[in-house]
């Protein structure tokens, strides 16, 4: 095994070699497949087999294995935020009542209007969002909404004022 590119970056054979052997069933032609959807998720698998130098029955197998693993989740349109006007960026720090239900509080907030991402934390917090909205009115709806949930004690604020890299792609 060489050193491979996968989604621009570089990892050596040795690296590699550790993340495979890391997840049962998986090797470097799943990895390759994987990061070339990522880069394009519209490809045929006409194309994949091409570029990797594979057959399309083999790309479509793999793929449908890696579908069924729940590896690949889906396929989704990435889309500029700020070309749509959802330009007001926050994340969220929520504390919590000790003994709270943060799991369930952390279901309720994913529902809500504008949130993107919500992460449970070990840390002086409980609770990580993102929300981006389009309006300032949408973001205080949210944050209220939050703070009104039961066993919240504290909604902290972090304004993003400049995104400087924004990419949920896996470096494989």
């Amino acid at each position: 095994m060489k050193k491979q590119r996968f989604n621009g970056h570089t990892r050596n054979a040795d690296e590699i070699k550790r993340f495979l052997s890391r997840v049962d069933n998986l090797d470097e032609l799943d990895l390759r497949i994987i990061a070339f959807l990522q880069s394009d998720g519209r490809a045929s698998f006409n194309k994949i087999a091409d570029k990797l130098g594979t057959t399309v029955a083999t790309v479509s197998n793999r793929v449908k294995k890696l579908e069924k693993r729940g590896i690949i989740t889906g396929y989704t349109a990435l889309v500029s935020c700020d070309k749509l006007g959802f330009r007001e960026n926050l994340w969220l720090k929520i504390q919590t009542k000790p003994g709270a239900d943060v799991a369930e509080i952390g279901k309720k907030i994913s529902g809500m209007i504008g949130v993107k991402c919500v992460y449970l934390m070990y840390s002086d917090f409980d609770i990580l969002v993102h929300i981006s909205c389009a309006t300032s009115e949408e973001i205080s709806k949210t944050v209220q909404s939050i703070g009104q949930i039961k066993d919240v004690v504290r909604v902290t604020k972090m304004t993003v004022s400049e995104r400087i890299k924004e990419d949920f792609r896996v470096m494989l």
